[in-house]
């Protein structure tokens, strides 16, 4: 008898303790961002707000993402035969090289944009956001910031490094 309750109560605290996914702290960060687990995958910052996270093209709002999802399907139509590639949105807007800096101006990374896509260091980003005159693309913890104008700004928190990006 002992060994059917000890089994009973084993089974119930596994699932009791399995059932919670998301902590409330996690939670309230996800609703002050504006972050799903999803796009946090694409690079929405739970640590940034709501405002940030828009602005960045993570968040849009429900007209807008069902209008991209019908995009994009007809693109995927248009596209079988063609490289598969998203170009993101960059359309020439970005184009160039560009060097990533920390604050005391030393040379972090190498960014080159062309209209097929953004790569770091010589490695293709594949999660490249663009909204109106900004692009934002995550490669690890670091998240880099561009603007049309050649100028942007890069930051790790993970490393606790952050610096400058222009245009070379």
């Amino acid at each position: 008898m002992n060994k059917h309750l000890l089994a009973i109560f084993v089974l119930g605290l596994t699932t009791a303790t399995t059932a919670c996914a998301i902590t409330p702290a996690m939670q309230k960060k996800y609703e002050r961002s504006g972050c799903t687990q999803i796009s946090e995958i694409n690079g929405c910052d739970v640590n940034k707000s709501y405002q940030w996270n828009r602005d960045h093209g993570f968040i849009e709002n429900d007209q807008s993402q069902q209008n991209r999802h019908h995009r994009h399907a007809e693109d995927q139509q248009n596209t079988r035969n063609q490289d598969n590639h998203d170009h993101a949105g960059i359309d020439g807007k970005f184009t160039g090289n560009y060097v990533a800096k920390f604050e005391n101006g030393q040379r972090s990374v190498d960014i080159h944009v062309e209209d097929s896509g953004v790569y770091v260091n010589g490695h293709e980003v594949r999660d490249v956001n663009t909204y109106k005159d900004t692009m934002t693309f995550r490669v690890g913890y670091a998240t880099y910031t561009l603007k049309t104008d050649g100028h942007g700004s890069w930051n790790n928190p993970d490393a606790g490094n952050a610096g400058k990006i222009v245009r070379e």
